[in-house]
Order: C-alpha cells, then structure tokens, then sequence
C-alpha cells in the first residue's frame, strides 16, 4: 500500500532525476483573467507553452490543485468524477516529446507504481502513426486502440496550439463497466479508467482550420493523484483512498449512517466528501460565497451539499465540522490550510446555516409547484418564470433545482429561466445607467491605438507631457466619444504620453491636481521655472483612472482657454494629498502586518480603500476584534511608526516576488514583472526579516516616521469570516482625535451643567448621589415584594393537603423574582410556589419546592418545564429551585391558572 503523500513524492522525484524543474503548485486563483479557476497543471505554464516570454527551464513537472465543475452532476454517481483533484504532470517546453513522454509514463507507472500490464491499454489519435508505433513497443497491438478527435485531439481553442494526445487506460474489470456488448476502450463507463493523458502540442491551427507544425513542439501531461492511488492500491473507487475515504467515514461518525448499505446514501457521502475539499481550498485562498463569478461557484456547491444533508435526514450544522477533516488529512503538504482552519469552518458554519433557513421555504414552493402541475396534469416541465424566482428570492442555484425536478421526473423551462434572467439583467441595466459604468471594449481599443500610459509618479509629481487623445462622455447614455479639442467649461478625459498622476487601482484611490499648458514663449524654460499665472490654460484634474491596465485618464475639467489633441502641457500633482494617500497606504500594510501577528497568519486582505482622509480594510477573521486586541494592533502600528522604518520598493518577477514571502492581495490580477514594498524592521533589510513585504503597485511613504500617527476608527463584519477595519493616519488621525476629544468634553459641560475645571467633581457628586440613591431604592423594593408576599400567603390554595401559591408578581428582573420565592418560601414553611412576571417583554417564571414535600417527591424542574411548555417556554433545575422562561405573554396568565391541575401529575 502507498499513500497519496508517498505517490506525489515518487512521482516529483522520478521527474526531477530526468532533469526537470519541480515546480509548486500555483493557486487555484489563476493570474490568467480569462480562467475561473486552476483546472490543469498546464495552466501556471501558459505562457511558456505559448512562446511568450524567456523559457527559465525547459523541463517541469508538478503536483497542481485543480477545481472543475464540468462533471458536477457525474460526483458521487460514478467511481472516478471528482470536482477538486490533484494533477501530477511532467511538460516540456521545445524539449523532448513524444518518444521520451510515452517511454518515461511506461516506466514510472509500471516499474515504480507497479501497476499490472496486462491491464493496461493506450489510445492515441486515430492519425497518429507515430504514438500508435510507440506505443507498440511496450503493449500488444490489440491494447493500443485508435480513436477520433473526439477523444484524442486537444485544441486551446478554435485556433492557436493544438495537437493528438495519447491516453494511458487501466481495465477495471467487467464487473465495473456498463454491460453493454460495444463496452471498449473509449465507453465512457466505469470499467476503463483514464489514468494519465499525454497531449503532444504540435500544430498552430489557423483561421481556415489547417493545422501548420509548431516550431516548438511541447509536452503536457496530467494524472490524477486520486485516479492512481486509487489502481496502485487496488481499489475500485477514487472515494476509497487515504484523501476521500476519512472524511466519508467522519461524517458517518457525526451522523450515525453506515457506508456501504445503501447505493443512494453512498451518492449524498461521496458528493459531500468531494465539495468540502473543494470548498475547503476555495476559502482558503480567498474566495467568499458570493452571488457572481468564483463567490457564487462556491456558494453553489455548499448549497449542492446542504441538500445533500437533507437527503440524507441531516438538519444540524455539519459541514464546517468536516473541514477540519480535510485541514488535518491534507493540512501537512499544504499549510496554510492549517493557518486557516478557524475561518474557513467559519464561514462554511455562517453560508450553511444561512442556507438552511431559505431551503425549507423554497423547498415548500417547488413541492407545491410539482404538486400543482400534476393535480393539473399539466406537461411535467416547471415554468421558466418560477425556476427563475426559486433561484433569485431563495438562492436556490439552477442545477440544485434542476436535481430535485429529475427526482420527481419532471424537468425545468430552460429558455423561460433564460428570459426572465435576461430581464433582470436588462433592469438592473437601466437602473444603472448614468453610473459611471463603461465599456471597457472602448478603452482596450484607444490602449491598442495610442500605446500605454508611461507612469511616472514614482520618481515625479510633476513633469512635462503631450495630449496624446481627449474624450467626451455623454451623460444620459455614457458614451465616451473622442474629440480633438476641450473648451473652457467642459468637463473631459485626458490621455497623456507620460504622467506623474496614478490611476486609481488597487484599493488606492487616483491623484489629482492640474494640467497646465504652457504659452508659446515659455515651452523652452524649465518646469521649475514656469509661473502658474504664465500659463496659457489651465485644467483641474479631479480624478485620475486606470479603466483598463496600462492606460491613465485623467477626469478633468477645463477651467480657462482651450486645450487640443497634441498640446504641450506641464502636470502637476497635487502634493499634498498625494502625501495623505501615502501615508493611509503605508498604514494599511503596518495595520496587515499587526493583523497578523494579534490575530494569526490566517488574516488575509479581502479589499481595500486608500484615500486622503481614511483608510478602509477588509481582512478573513472569524470574530469580532476585542477592546484588548484593537488596542494592542493600535500600538504595534504606532511603535512601528516610532521607529521610524525605512519603506523599500523594487521590481522583480512574481515568482521570485512570492518565493521570497511577499504578500500578495486576493483578487488583484499581477503581471510578470511585479512591484514589492518593504518595510523594513530595525536594521534588517532582507525580507524574511521585514515587518512587512508584499505585493503592490500603489504610492508609500519614504519611511513609516513620514505617517505620524494612526488611529482605529472603527471595526465591523461585512460578510461571513470577512471583518473591516475603518481607521485614519497622520494629520487625519490628529484631527479626528482632537474633534472627538474636545466633541465629547463639550457635550459633557453641556449635560452636567458646569465648566471644564468642574467636571471630575461633579461626576463624582453624582456618583455618590447615584449609590445612595441605588440603595435607597432596594429598600423601597425589599418593603414591596415583602407586602405583596404577605398578599400572596393570604391566597395561597390547598390541593389536596399541599399549599399552592400560583400567582402573576411584578418584577423588573430575575433577582425580584426570586426574592419574591424566597420569601414566599420563608412564610409558608411547607408549599409548592409558581411565580411567573414579564421581564423584558418576555415570560419569566419560577418554581420553589419546600424541603418537606421534596423529600416526597415533587420536583421544581419538572414542575417549572411544565408550566413552560403552556408559554411556549422550557426551563428547568434543582428538586427545591428552578427557572424558565417563555415567548407568550397573552399565555402567561392562563398557563399559572392550571398550574394547580399541574400538581398531581408531577410528582417524581
């Protein structure tokens, strides 16, 4: 037996032997922007499969983490379908191909996996004579089976990299496979198991669909860990491996099912075993459940998996108890998965619970509709229209609706379903027009027109530029239009060659200033030199943006004469708010870096905002900050700004950047060359020792002393497991405190009545005043429950030889309440005492049981859980004391009235 640990092992090493780079598994939040999520192993290598850039080896080979949903519906149903996964490649790169590829599987699988050959089966494409004649010389003739484009073809895409792959298939067995008479290599059945694809990129495919030979030929293949514990260890079903089989067993121990007896029992344990290590991962690299892009593919599968639990007669929470199932099975190879464990129970806890309560009600609706539409006999197809209202009132993802209509043998009105989402898109559509929102389709074609925006703002806050295009934008449907000319009083967007102002990105918002255009006498002089009053025109810069990357405008309007395309001009920052900005955004990453060392290293950054005035940040915590814990993030942030560190920024490779511990923002896509920013820590520059060092592209301060000071404004939760931090820095810091401080000491005088000088002597007065006060008022107390208790003794009833005092009593808190049973206890020396009194806008009660009639039998817990059921209460407690409470009031009158009817039928 190997474990999976074992495999992954073997398999990096028997690569690395053969000289190939072993390369970590990147995240499964790909930096490609038109990928979701990692689904291949190929994928961190794109780039170099496509030529681009410097080839840093030639050679690789990974254990990758992937996520797909494309076979969603096939998990749990087959023995091989899984959502999450782990693909073990080996790529080349313009390096060997075909004959080492198919030599080097044949080897590893055979002589270090020791898998048996005579069950093993190659297909290649069916054009392939080369693979086909490989092949040959490791399996009989008859086991390597040609097949069409279908299955032996792979294609990025219409066009581009393309070329034949080779599959290596293991037979199974016919007890596994569909019993058709036609079940062969190919049959899409259990029986024949794809353990390793071999895709041999070699042709270009153009737009006419000729496939032209690449000039670098490449080698990408992927094998899933869990499709070959699976055949190394001799097993029939991928759930039964050392990663799957424990969490299945788990949940069995937490609900009392058995694995194994019921086929439809097994489907719901084996889908929930595969989503919680998907849902697992997903959080804790950052990804929320959400409505739209990756937060809704997570939120579809918990919700996939709550309606597994229900299948399965499981109503508690149980989800989040498995994540820390999968944290300790995998925990080991993959880290932060342990740094992370709290928050992503969290908010797996939070989004299943939420669920849970919509499921019933949505539940009740579709029930009611199938039950409508067969009463009706109506077609078994669920209209368009209320598919659609399942899934945007109740959140029930259309293929959750989709599995409960097959199970009652009815089926959904997709194109319906489609219409009224296209409506709702359309209204949401006008609802936002006017909002800024633009197409961005426009500025990717200006960008591939007039060339990037060459950002200077690191080095300048002002410098000398062209007017390279000047845009309009139509308010009432906000098209933006070039024009060659701005005139005084026109609001405009203004491209220049270079500038000095950054575009918002990042969290931070962009600068602003102005944008001077020089008179024609002056173009020779220095910048320095130039007088404002001098100037020909004169342009406020109110904003600057980055729609797409690469591309500055600058959100303007024309103050004096006329601007056009072509223009010299001078920008000119505006230095002193570039200063607030930068010292909010040096704060952020000291206030990160606190985080992390209050908190623990699960923080992590879920969003941002850096402006002049405040800063805003979103970190992954699962709980509120404590009074302690913002006061102590609050002081390592301003001894750092004591401190006085220096602030270093570099450029480097993202790879190198992350090999070197820079902290990188979830969400925020980075190119190949990438920005990092060091705070340093006492006298060490190295990174590994840095207060802080992460990604980023944004405006700092020289050194952390530049900020001044830092203030907490406030901190608040805004999503399941996600907290933000509201806070101030430098002068903003300085004015909020001195304004609430002196607010506070104003309202204060204004309330006590009295001057400044006076104000600790008149509080103390008060206090003084108050505890007497406090006193005198238990008194009054004390000598009212006392007249009322004699009230009550006089009223007391006899069943049979028992004395019951069943009474409604007037206290404002549990502590009345049970002076009035002690006393009442006190006075009758034998009895039973039911007392009940709202408290708070809800139904208080209590029992007391004498020592005498304990000794009987009658118990105050019983008595008390009783007499709460009629207020839709519960209580209980001691034999002689006990305690309930009750949500209806209009009951509590009735329910002491048949306290006494009670009595008898309570004796222990």
């Amino acid at each position: 037996m190997l474990t999976t640990n074992e495999i992954r092992k073997r398999f990096l090493d028997y690569f690395e032997k053969r000289t190939h780079k072993v390369v970590s598994s990147m995240s499964l939040i790909p930096q490609d922007p038109t990928l979701l999520f990692t689904s291949a192993g190929m994928v961190q290598f794109k780039n170099m499969f496509l030529g681009k850039g410097k080839l840093a080896f030639r050679r690789a080979a990974s254990s990758q983490i992937c996520f797909r949903t494309t076979d969603i519906e096939e998990v749990g149903n087959t023995a091989r379908h899984l959502t999450f996964f782990e693909m073990l490649g080996n790529f080349s790169f313009g390096d060997y191909f075909k004959k080492e590829a198919i030599e080097w599987a044949w080897d590893f699988l055979i002589k270090e996996m020791g898998l048996p050959q005579e069950k093993l089966y190659a297909s290649v494409y069916t054009e392939d004579e080369e693979a086909y004649e490989l092949w040959k010389r490791y399996l009989p003739e008859e086991r390597v089976v040609k097949l069409g484009k279908e299955d032996n073809f792979w294609e990025m895409g219409p066009t581009g990299p393309c070329g034949p792959c080779s599959e290596v298939l293991m037979d199974m067995g016919e007890d596994m496979g569909c019993g058709k008479p036609d079940c062969a290599p190919g049959c899409d059945c259990d029986r024949w198991l794809e353990v390793w694809n071999l895709v041999f990129t070699q042709f270009d495919k153009d737009e006419q669909g000729n496939l032209n030979p690449l000039p670098q030929k490449n080698i990408d293949t992927g094998m899933g860990l869990e499709r070959l514990a699976e055949v190394v260890n001799g097993k029939n079903n991928c759930f039964d491996i050392d990663l799957l089989r424990p969490i299945i067993d788990h949940t069995c121990e937490l609900t009392g099912l058995e694995y194994g007896k019921d086929e439809k029992v097994d489907v719901s344990l084996r889908i929930i075993a595969d989503h919680v290590r998907a849902i697992t991962f997903l959080i804790s690299e950052g990804v929320l459940p959400s409505n739209e892009g990756r937060g809704y593919v997570l939120r579809r599968i918990l919700r996939r998996m709550v309606r597994q639990e229900r299948l399965l007669g499981v109503k508690q929470s149980l989800l989040y108890k498995l994540t820390g199932k999968v944290v300790e099975i995998m925990g080991d190879t993959y880290s932060n998965l342990r740094s992370r464990r709290e928050h992503i129970a969290t908010v797996t806890k939070m989004e299943e619970e939420k669920f849970q309560e919509t499921l019933d009600a949505g539940m009740r609706i579709l029930d009611g509709l199938i039950k409508d539409l067969t009463s009706r006999g109506k077609k078994r197809v669920i209209p368009g229209e209320e598919v659609f209202r399942l899934y945007d009132t109740y959140g029930f993802p259309l293929d959750l609706t989709k599995e409960i209509a097959q199970e009652r043998d009815f089926s959904l009105d997709f194109p319906g379903f489609e219409r009224e989402m296209e409506a709702q898109k359309k209204r949401a559509r006008e609802a936002w027009k006017g909002s800024g929102e633009v197409d961005m389709g426009f500025y990717e074609e200006l960008k591939k027109e007039l060339g990037e925006t060459l950002f200077r703002g690191y080095d300048f806050s002002e410098l000398t530029s062209q007017i390279r295009a000047i845009l309009k934008r139509d308010k009432s449907t906000n098209k933006v239009t070039k024009t060659e000319e701005a005139k005084e009083g026109e609001e405009v967007e203004i491209i220049l060659t270079e500038t000095p102002f950054y575009g918002e990105a990042g969290g931070q918002v962009g600068d602003a200033g102005k944008i001077l255009k020089p008179s024609g006498k002056l173009k020779d002089i220095k910048i320095t030199e130039i007088r404002e009053e001098d100037m020909e025109a004169k342009v406020e810069v109110f904003d600057a943006k980055r729609p797409v990357e690469g591309l500055v405008i600058h959100n303007c309007k024309v103050v004096t004469d006329n601007l056009k395309t072509g223009d010299v001009v001078v920008a000119y920052v505006d230095v002193s708010r570039r200063q607030d900005i930068a010292r909010h955004h040096t704060a952020t990453h000291l206030l990160q870096s606190a985080l992390r060392q209050v908190l623990g290293k699960h923080v992590g950054q879920s969003g941002s905002l850096v402006a002049p005035d405040r800063l805003r940040f979103d970190y992954t915590h699962s709980k509120p900050l404590t009074k302690r814990e913002i006061d102590r993030i609050e002081e390592i942030v301003n001894s750092a700004i004591l401190k006085n560190f220096p602030v270093l920024t570099s450029e480097t490779t993202l790879s190198q950047a992350k090999d070197m511990g820079a902290l990188a923002f979830f969400g925020e896509k980075y190119g190949e060359k990438v920005r990092t920013v060091m705070v340093t820590s006492e006298s060490l520059s190295a990174p590994q020792y840095a207060y802080s060092f992460e990604l980023c592209g944004g405006i700092h301060c020289r050194s952390t002393g530049e900020i001044g000071l830092f203030k907490i404004i406030s901190e608040t939760g805004i999503a399941a497991g996600v907290r933000r931090i509201e806070a101030r820095a430098g002068k903003r810091a300085y004015q909020y405190m001195k304004e609430v401080l002196e607010r506070k000491i104003e309202e204060i005088t204004e309330v006590l009545k009295v001057p400044v000088n006076e104000i600790v002597s008149r509080l103390e007065k008060m206090v003084k005043e108050n505890r007497a006060l406090a006193k005198e008022i238990e008194s009054l107390r004390g000598q009212t429950v006392s007249s009322s208790v004699e009230k009550l003794v006089k009223k007391a009833k006899t069943v049979g030889k028992i004395k019951l005092v069943s009474a409604k009593v007037e206290a404002t808190n549990r502590t009345i309440l049970r002076s009035f049973g002690d006393q009442l206890r006190d006075k009758l020396k034998s009895g039973i005492i039911i007392l009940g009194a709202v408290i708070e806008g809800k139904v208080a009660l209590l029992s007391v049981v004498t020592q005498d009639l304990v000794k009987k039998g009658y118990h105050a817990g019983k008595i008390i859980g009783e007499v709460a059921k009629l207020v839709n209460g519960s209580g209980g407690g001691r034999p002689d004391m006990a305690q309930a409470g009750g949500k209806s009031v209009n009951k509590l009158d009735s329910a002491l009235a048949k306290a006494e009817k009670l009595i008898p039928k309570i004796k222990k």
